[in-house]
């Protein structure tokens, strides 16, 4: 739709009244096509599962140990959005609460600070 609307008004390719109508057939087309797939999307059933495991501390620690590297950092990419440091002085120790902060994933701008 974005690449269509483009076409019209940014690249100009839909000029006279013969270019306009069939524009207008497109997106009328193409809008009850997304409105089909919104509703079949609707229909879907949500997937459910449990999450208990993933809230017991003992067993979270227990399946981090024995993990591999490349399965904690895809965990970690999970929950992680971002991780920003600032710049420091050359040479100077780093202390991390002072230059590292973290972008929980799912956390707004407000919950962060």
């Amino acid at each position: 739709m974005a690449d269509l609307e483009d076409a019209r008004y940014v690249r100009g390719e839909f000029t006279g009244p013969a270019a306009i109508d069939r524009y207008n057939r497109l997106t009328e087309r193409l809008r009850g096509r997304i409105d089909g797939l919104r509703d079949d999307l609707g229909k879907l059933p949500m997937p459910s599962m449990d999450v208990r495991p993933m809230l017991d501390a003992v067993q979270l620690r227990e399946a981090w140990g024995d993990s591999t590297v490349d399965d904690r950092r895809d965990c970690l990419s999970l929950a992680i959005d971002r991780v920003e440091v600032s710049k420091g002085k050359r040479g100077a120790r780093l202390i991390p609460e002072q230059r590292i902060r973290i972008r929980w994933a799912g956390l707004t701008e407000a919950e962060v600070l």
